[in-house]
């Protein structure tokens, strides 16, 4: 018995788990639905000016469950991209676990997820979107192999100066709660990340 309990953590040790339920951390996404685009879409994602992007699940490479949100793209000069999850985007059922008025903003202070790094040192934009369609930016560096979690606190989200949705209150002031969160590897580079398990932490 005491074998089979060790067999179990070192396998949940090595596969990994994210940590809903901890207390400490609330899963707001896992990616383990069908990964689709388009208005009925689970994903809302695209690409224009040049650069292009492949959107799909991850079975091969992932963190936790049967798959991770698997993205194989080309940032060109002058282009752009996008891999939107949550609420009021284009893809209607591209919704996190929970809902954006269900959650207690005030108990946490950073969103966090896991990526497999390639060590490109490839920039990666992660963006929420706050109450008032503002869009805030952090940025992550692909300086790294393998999975790692990569934690955004709220407090170093800065807003986007370079572009804003025509909806967009542009207060300048992080307002909650959050409506989505969406990744955009920069120009110029290509390859393929993986991303799993967002969650908001304390």
């Amino acid at each position: 018995m005491r074998i089979l309990c060790f067999a179990v953590i070192a396998l949940l040790f090595m596969s990994g788990a994210c940590s809903a339920g901890s207390g400490q951390a609330l899963l707001i996404d896992d990616f383990e639905n069908p990964v689709s685009a388009g208005p009925d879409g689970t994903v809302d994602f695209g690409s224009g000016g040049g650069s292009s992007l492949e959107v799909k699940a991850g079975l091969d490479i992932k963190y936790s469950g049967n798959q991770s949100l698997e993205a194989v793209y080309d940032a060109a000069a002058g282009g752009y991209m996008w891999i939107a999850r949550g609420f009021e985007l284009d893809s209607r059922n591209a919704g996190w676990l929970v809902k954006p008025d269900r959650i207690k903003w005030k108990k946490y202070a950073a969103i966090s997820f896991y990526m497999y790094g390639n060590g490109s040192n490839s920039s990666i934009a992660f963006d929420i979107k706050d109450k008032g369609n503002e869009l805030w930016r952090f940025m992550v560096t692909d300086d790294f192999k393998g999975w790692k979690k990569v934690v955004c606190p709220f407090k170093y989200f800065f807003c986007r100066g370079d572009w804003q949705p025509g909806s967009a209150d542009k207060n300048s002031k992080l307002d909650f709660p959050l409506k989505s969160f969406q990744f955009e590897p920069k120009a110029v580079s290509k390859g393929t990340l993986y991303f799993d398990c967002v969650e908001l932490t304390r």
